[in-house]
Formats: structure tokens, C-alpha cells, sequence
């Protein structure tokens, strides 16, 4: 009997060192995944609690967490097991803000006034019925959710070709785009280099890179994520990417805190760190916190008439330029017609055409796949893409893919659970076939 209540101590023991070490890490990107994505698909996409839960929440071990709704506040707690308790609160016009001690974001949107200018004349052409054909493939069969697509959308010089959307979802509703975030932070950067703020070869202005190695790490490595900071961008355990995300305050300060593993400029390596460094640094142009925060809403949605664009802040106040921006089908599509216009809506020259070959031209380093926070489909083997083609790219197969040589943007979002699912190239290839 006594050996036996020692067998079961020990194996205790190793169960719980097990758990420790291996599963209690991981119960903070529970926690902190649930509480924000939650948050901003009730608040700010305003999809239903049940959509939300069975299809973003829907996979992995997610369902793991418990989670509780302040409708009247915008305000969504969790945690896992009662541990790594988190909190995500809402703001109006600045989405969520997942927080991880009393610690609350400042700052707020005043009313941008922006003039919507979403009301697309339609292009009509023989070819509607067989493009709206096309689309559907991009949907899920009756029955299944294995590609949760919300949105498809196709402009054609400058019009809409066609454009589809699941149920619940409307021409208007913002989107998540996750890494498609980064060519935002991309434009927005580009719009400060119109200013004259920085230069490609300007080095980034992180005070706490003075005297470091790290202080010759310029706008252009960042760009083309070449900083040689080191980085794990891993997401089913705890790495730099998921404590940033989910356990940082100031995510653009806790990525700058990584020591240099190469000299910057010789090793390409795909960081959200590096993106979130570039939001972070961005705000030193500004005098004030609030001039940041209306940046790009003056400069860049309100021109392009983007009036559903939401770019989400952490805790500090600093956008959250690797993941989480917000925009219908339209307004994402939008953002991919000003590069296809060379930096160009309405007249307005937003950002120097000399910033958009920037961005669209890779780098030797990545082996031809990344540009200035842009990536090259066919250059990864996704076949349907022409070499000239380009295109945001996020989580769950959100894309804005802009094809230069066919006067074409051509969106999809939503919630594939896995991209191989759908082949995204063939589809891009059958689009582009229909709509000439």
C-alpha cells in the first residue's frame, strides 16, 4: 500500500512539472487569443456571439477557455481553468485593446469625417454570371466550414467586377485581415517618407538602440525584414511572437528588446516583431499621442474614403502594425488599388511612386518571396500568379493580391482553418480568365 501511494505521489509529481513546463505557458495565448479576437468580431465586425465562438474560437484547443461577455461595456474577460485571466476592451473607432495588468490604453478617435466613397459604380460586362460562378468556389459547400470565407471581391480598372459575401456579412462590414496589417504599416511609413520624416537608409529612431549594434538598423532592412533581430515567428508555443502578442503591454518594445542574431541587411526572416518595431518607432513622429493615432485615418483612409478601416492598438496606445487591422472587402480593396495606381486615388498622391516599387520589388535575401511588407505568390510556387504579381497576405488565407499586368485587385477573407484547403492560385488564375 505504501508503495503504492509513492508511485502515485511521484506520477503526480511528473504531471504536474508536466503541465508546468509544458501546458501552463501555452494558457496565456489561450486566454489572451480568446479574449481578443472575441472582442473585436463582437465589437467591432459585429458578428454574432455564436458565428464568433463555432468559427473563430473553432479550432484547436481554444474551447479550452472560459469567457465572459460585458455587452454593456464592450469588455470580454477570460481565462483557462481560472489561470491567465485577460481582458480585452473596446473602444469606439480604435477596436480592442487586450490588456494584461490594470494598465489602460489611451487616447481616442474623434469623428474623421470621412467621406464614403464605397458606392462603386459596378462594371458591367458579358462575362457577370460566369465571374459570380467563380466566386462561389471560394465558399464553403453546403454543410462544410472548412474555408469560412466571409468576402470575395474584384476590382477591374478601378471598378467593381464582382464581389460576394457569407451570410451576416455585408458590403460594409470590417474585416480582419491579420498580416495584411503590414503593408498598412508599409503605406504608413511611406507616407512619412513623402513628408521627409525618414529615408530608406535612415536608421530607425528607437531611443533604446542608442550605442547597441542595433542603431545602423534602417527603415529599408525593416521593410524587408532584414533587421537580423533575433525572432521566432512560431505560434503553437510560446515564442516571441506569441509573448508579444499576448502577454506584452507594448509590443513594438518588447520586439526591439531582442538582441541583434545577424548583421543587419544579410538574413531575410519574417518577423511581426520587426513590423511592431516600425509602429512603435513611427510614433516619434508625432508631438502628441493623438496625432499618431488620427495618422493614418487623415492621411491615408480618409482620402482613399476607407470609413471602415479599424488599425487596433495595444495596451500602451501603439497600433498594432503586425496583425490586427479591421476593413471591409471594399476598403482592403481599396488599399490595393492606390498600389496599383502607384500611390495614387482620386488624384491624390498619397505615397511616392518611387515607395510603391519599393514595396513591390523583392529581396534578394528572402530568395525572391518578400518585398517592403508585400510578399510574391508565384515567386513561393503559387502557380495562377503572374512573377509581376503581389500581394498582402495574412492568417487564414486573408489576401489582397494586386496583378499589375491585368488592371485587377482581387480580395478574399475569412477563417480557413487550412490554407492548403483551397488552392488559392487556380481560383486567382480562373478570376483573371473570366474578367479580361
Amino acid at each position: 500500500m505504501k508503495k503504492t501511494r509513492t508511485i502515485g505521489l511521484s506520477l503526480l509529481v511528473v504531471a504536474f512539472i508536466a503541465f508546468y513546463f509544458l501546458l501552463y505557458p501555452k494558457l496565456e495565448i489561450m486566454s489572451g487569443y480568446n479574449a481578443k479576437i472575441l472582442c473585436s468580431c463582437l465589437f467591432v465586425s459585429e458578428i454574432d456571439e455564436e458565428r464568433a465562438t463555432d468559427i473563430d474560437l473553432g479550432f484547436g484547443p481554444l474551447w479550452l477557455a472560459s469567457r465572459d461577455i460585458d455587452y454593456e461595456n464592450k469588455v470580454i474577460r477570460t481565462s483557462v481553468f481560472g489561470l491567465h485571466p485577460k481582458v480585452a476592451i473596446y473602444r469606439e473607432g480604435l477596436g480592442c485593446s487586450l490588456l494584461h495588468d490594470q494598465t489602460k490604453p489611451t487616447g481616442s478617435l474623434p469623428e474623421m469625417g470621412i467621406k464614403d466613397k464605397s458606392d462603386w459604380p459596378i462594371q458591367a460586362f458579358a462575362g457577370e454570371a460566369d465571374l459570380q460562378a467563380v466566386l462561389q468556389k471560394a465558399f464553403d459547400a453546403p454543410g462544410e466550414n472548412k474555408l469560412n470565407t466571409r468576402a470575395v471581391l474584384v476590382l477591374k480598372n478601378g471598378m467593381i467586377a464582382g464581389e460576394a459575401y457569407a451570410d451576416g456579412i455585408t458590403p460594409t462590414t470590417p474585416l480582419l485581415g491579420w498580416s495584411m496589417a503590414k503593408s498598412l504599416t508599409a503605406t504608413m511609413a511611406g507616407v512619412l517618407a513623402k513628408d521627409g520624416y525618414w529615408y530608406l537608409d535612415s536608421p530607425l529612431p528607437i531611443e533604446e538602440w542608442k550605442g547597441s549594434p542595433r542603431e545602423d538598423i534602417t527603415l529599408a532592412n525593416a521593410l524587408n525584414m532584414t533587421t537580423g533581430i533575433e525572432w521566432e515567428e512560431e505560434y503553437g508555443s510560446v515564442s516571441p511572437a506569441t509573448k508579444m502578442l499576448y502577454g506584452s503591454n507594448n509590443m513594438g518594445a518588447s520586439a526591439a528588446d531582442y538582441p541583434l542574431e545577424f548583421e543587419p541587411g544579410e538574413f531575410w526572416e519574417y518577423s511581426s516583431g520587426t513590423t511592431n518595431i516600425l509602429s512603435y518607432a513611427m510614433a516619434q513622429a508625432f508631438e502628441s499621442q493623438q496625432e499618431y493615432l488620427e495618422f493614418p485615418y487623415e492621411r491615408i483612409f480618409k482620402p482613399l474614403g476607407a470609413e471602415t478601416f479599424v488599425l487596433e492598438t495595444d495596451a500602451s496606445g501603439h497600433f498594432v502594425g503586425s496583425s490586427y487591422g479591421y476593413a471591409s472587402a471594399r476598403d482592403w480593396a481599396k488599399l490595393g488599388q492606390l498600389f496599383l495606381n502607384e500611390g495614387n486615388i482620386y488624384g491624390e498622391q498619397i505615397i511616392d511612386t518611387a515607395w510603391v516599387e519599393f514595396c513591390s520589388t523583392p529581396v534578394s535575401e528572402s530568395d525572391g518571396i518578400y518585398g517592403g511588407q508585400f510578399w510574391f505568390p508565384h515567386a513561393r510556387g503559387q502557380e495562377g500568379y503572374r512573377p509581376t504579381d503581389y500581394a498582402m497576405d495574412g492568417f487564414q488565407g486573408q489576401i489582397v493580391s494586386i496583378h499589375p499586368e491585368d488592371e485587377m485587385v482581387i480580395v478574399r477573407l475569412g477563417v480557413a482553418y487550412e490554407e492548403s484547403d483551397f488552392d488559392f492560385g487556380s481560383w486567382v488564375k480562373e478570376v483573371r480568365e473570366v474578367v479580361k
